[in-house]
């Protein structure tokens, strides 16, 4: 067995202690599905892996265990950690079995799952979109343009000659113009 095979059969015991014993009889259990730790890897000196549970799907990190563990944080502290696709927030937990780790929630409950594979295949295709590259930067640069006020002018003229639905003219609200709704109403006045 390797590393990765001991960490994911490490987690998996963890949380089934945890289904049988504080999660017995919890209405949010999805009862088609079991836990899984999926794609279990190597991150900048930690191990990283999807965890599927009937109640969550979480992405953690857990100690390398190789001397170079990282001081202890209070659980419940929250930080956030850098991937190729961003920057994610994750929130310190502890375990007697585990010690201390940290998970970023991705589902819950998981009642949106028909079954275990379903269910895997998502945290599979999570772990793949972390490390896109191509997300951050579709990110990055709509968040610029939404900090220079440009992307709302964006959105505002690709709406412009859109023919949307009808609505009678009683139901809007008097005096509240379209491009208004994107914080542009005020713009335009006081360049009148």
């Amino acid at each position: 067995m390797d590393h990765s095979q001991t960490v994911a059969a490490r987690l998996e015991f963890v949380f089934q202690r945890i289904e049988r014993t504080a999660m017995t009889g919890i209405p949010i259990l999805n009862p088609a599905l079991c836990v899984s730790a999926v794609g279990v890897q190597q991150w900048q000196g930690e191990w990283l892996a999807v965890l599927v549970t009937p109640w969550f799907m979480d992405l953690v990190l857990l100690p390398a265990g190789d001397g170079q563990a990282r001081p202890r944080m209070p659980t419940g502290t929250k930080e956030h950690v850098s991937f190729p696709a961003g920057q994610f927030e994750f929130i310190q937990a502890y375990d007697e079995e585990l010690g201390g780790y940290r998970m970023c929630s991705l589902f819950s409950p998981m009642f949106e799952f028909a079954d275990q594979e379903s269910a895997e295949e998502a945290g599979r295709q999570v772990l793949a979109e972390l490390f896109n590259r191509e997300a951050e930067e579709d990110e990055d640069g709509d968040m610029a343009r939404v900090w220079e006020g440009r992307l709302a002018e964006e959105v505002a003229s690709a709406l412009d000659g859109v023919e949307t639905a009808r609505t009678p003219e009683s139901s809007q609200p008097a005096g509240l113009p379209r491009r208004s709704l994107f914080g542009l109403g005020d713009k335009e006045e006081a360049a009148a």
